[in-house]
């Protein structure tokens, strides 16, 4: 018997804080895995940035990388996962089976998540919303999801 195809049943945009800024990322979930896929990094100017003008600069550059986000995002939200893992090089998989845990906290203004696989530590931060991101990690993780409400 022949095992499904692989297909990504959703996308949810994340950012990954860094030492000195932040990567801003796609989380393809797929009925077997969520693809880590690059977008782009902020570096040590965003976290500074106190000057009208270095403000200005980080806007100007949100502006640039959004118009070139939107375009490439267009393409690799299509593509089939493969094509996502092949379009940069540091773009990964973490397998459902090699996840230990998922815990998804609800916060003030973004959703954090937090994932444990066996050998590493992945924390992410979405706009999202908390049942959207249930949703689409539920059924590949089962039990190993583990949700914290505002309130609770």
């Amino acid at each position: 018997m022949s095992e499904p195809s692989e297909e990504v049943t959703g996308v949810i945009p994340a950012v990954a804080r860094l030492t000195l800024g932040s990567e801003r990322l796609n989380l393809y979930v797929t009925n077997r895995r969520i693809i880590v896929a690059h977008i782009g990094k902020r570096g040590a100017g965003a976290v500074v940035g106190t000057t009208f003008l270095g403000r200005l600069s980080g806007a100007f550059e949100d502006l640039l990388k959004s118009g070139r986000e939107s375009r490439s995002r267009g393409r690799l939200d299509s593509s089939k996962p493969m094509d996502i893992l092949r379009a940069d090089k540091d773009n990964f998989p973490l397998l459902f089976e090699e996840v230990v845990r998922v815990d998804v906290d609800e916060g003030p203004g973004n959703v954090g998540i937090s994932v444990l696989s066996r050998d590493e530590k992945f924390e992410f931060f979405t706009k999202m919303d908390i049942d959207g991101v249930l949703g689409l990690l539920s059924d590949g993780l089962g039990v190993k999801l583990r949700a914290r409400r505002l309130g609770q």
